[in-house]
């Protein structure tokens, strides 16, 4: 049962404050012409800094920011130390070889690419694949933050779902892109403030600082055995390196084949703008990741110093940790701060994934009719927060109180290999055929289903380690299309100026979407 706790006044006016601040950008945001390019893109000028802040306010949800600081309980930095390993290899492939590639075109949709490299099947299947994992990824994201609020506040699990769901539905149909970028910008502020906040509070209130409390943390840790730096048993929760390669492939596949991210540099002005964007995206990412870290350990110190148990022994209930430190720990004021943070996180990544959902579809309902779908994409955008919204509450029964780290890569994730090994394939492999990247990426997405549930579906002892699913589901798609290039006849895809080692020809696509001139022009 959630510990209920009864609200000040003044945690309750910035709650509702933050809520209605979000509509209001939203209404200011959508009182520009509502035609295609500025519904989707905002006319493609964005500032590169809040296109920079807007991606990490995307990427970090509310299952992030809630489950962060837990794992620290479960396992130290080793979830920590794995994401900056893999954000250090992932930022030489998306500033030099990503988004160059996909910033010579001016695309709407980033599925747009995969019918022009292979044909209108691969392209209908990478909008089903992420028409699915947005609409499932943001009934996460809503059960997650719901289930904070419930725990912190006391407050009815569904009236919260309910809320949350129809203000941020509300803001991003109004709003359009541009609505979501800006209210995206304050959100990050309010995700880096409620984290510092609890830094600070603990620094005072213990008279501490971090070095002691990573001592602690190490000491903790060590004595209990739960960190390790890499190991061969397939079954082992999380190491530093399966963390950090699962991790990897994530950001590879999410940086290129996902339309919450590739839609974000596509509203830049110009490749230059696109890669300072991304550059402060990930330091934006690494600090917010850090702070977490650091909520996390001053947590930890805090239950240690005061000789207590830590109540989080089981993996499932580390999710929890954040939210019983906001009841426990903080003062009127600050716990309104913390908890406007984790609806800021949810809020961001909603908005955004209801936004490039109805931007897809939209995009795809227009090449077929010839004509501008920008009210299209209102409606669309009502649909995914309605249905979404009716889908926190199937996940709430399904999940029940799994772990959310342990979940991600067991259920929307499952789509995340496939899609972004069809970009992979299609830009870095001149070779394969669509039939085959088509038939690869079923595959993809049946192995990632069957090492996510392996105990439930083969019979297994157990399951495989979650940081397995994404890079196995991956390494089987590349594996499966390179053969099935060699052995099945397929229709010779086009590769002019399509891929990576033909970049320098104008590709046979519609000129308007082209965004830069060649060689010779």
């Amino acid at each position: 049962m959630p510990m209920e706790r009864h609200l000040s006044w003044i945690d309750y006016a910035i709650i509702i404050g933050y809520l209605a601040a979000m509509v209001v950008i939203g209404v200011q945001a959508g009182r520009k012409k509502k035609d295609d390019d500025e519904y989707f893109l905002a006319g493609r000028q964005i500032p590169w800094f809040a296109i920079g802040l807007s991606i990490v306010a995307t990427l970090i949800s509310s299952l992030s920011y809630i489950s962060e600081p837990g794992e620290v309980f479960l396992s130290g930095l080793t979830n920590f130390s794995g994401k900056l390993i893999a954000i250090f290899l992932e930022t030489g492939f998306v500033l030099f070889l990503f988004i160059p590639f996909l910033m010579r075109f001016r695309f709407t949709s980033a599925y747009e690419y995969l019918g022009y490299r292979f044909n209108t099947a691969t392209r209908t299947l990478g909008v089903v694949f992420f028409s699915l994992q947005t609409v499932a990824w943001m009934g996460f994201v809503i059960l997650a933050m719901a289930r904070t609020m419930t725990e912190v506040t006391g407050m009815n699990l569904s009236l919260v779902i309910l809320t949350v769901g129809f203000i941020t539905t509300l803001y991003t149909m109004v709003g359009g892109y541009r609505g979501v970028v800006w209210t995206d910008v304050a959100q990050f502020v309010l995700m880096f403030g409620g984290a510092l906040g609890c830094v600070i509070y603990v620094m005072v209130k213990t008279g501490s600082w971090p070095g002691e409390w990573l001592t602690a943390a190490m000491e903790h840790h060590a004595n209990k055995q739960t960190t390790s730096f890499i190991s061969f048993d397939p079954f082992h929760r999380s190491t530093v390196v399966t963390f950090a390669l699962t991790m990897f492939v994530w950001h590879v596949c999410i940086h290129l084949g996902n339309q919450m991210t590739v839609q974000r540099y596509f509203s830049t002005s110009d490749l230059p703008r696109a890669r300072k964007s991304f550059l402060l995206a990930v330091l934006g990412n690494l600090v917010i990741n850090a702070l977490l870290v650091l909520v996390g350990l001053a947590i930890l110190y805090e239950t240690l110093s005061a000789k207590g148990e830590t109540g989080f022994s089981e993996a499932k209930k580390a999710d929890m940790i954040f939210p019983r430190f906001m009841v426990d720990r903080l003062p009127p004021g600050l716990c309104g701060a913390v908890i406007t943070a984790v609806l800021a996180a949810a809020m961001s990544t909603i908005s955004s994934g209801f936004n490039s959902l109805a931007t897809v579809l939209a995009v795809e309902k227009r090449t077929a009719e010839k004509k501008a779908q920008a009210g299209f994409a209102f409606y669309i955008t009502l649909a995914a927060g309605a249905l979404a919204t009716l889908l926190a509450f199937a996940i709430d029964l399904l999940v029940k109180d799994r772990n959310i780290v342990e979940m991600m890569p067991r259920s929307f994730n499952c789509f995340t290999a496939p899609l972004g090994g069809l970009f992979l394939l299609g830009i870095f492999v001149p070779w394969v055929t669509a039939r085959a990247a088509f038939s690869a990426a079923i595959v993809a997405l049946i192995t990632a289903i069957l090492l996510a549930f392996g105990k439930e579906i083969l019979g297994l002892e157990k399951n495989v380690s979650f940081t397995l699913v994404m890079p196995g589901s991956l390494l089987m798609m590349l594996l499966v299309a390179l053969v099935l290039s060699k052995i099945v006849p397929g229709e010779k895809s086009r590769v002019q100026g399509l891929t990576w080692f033909s970049r320098k020809q104008r590709p046979q696509i519609d000129p308007t979407l082209v965004a830069q001139k060649f060689p010779g022009e």
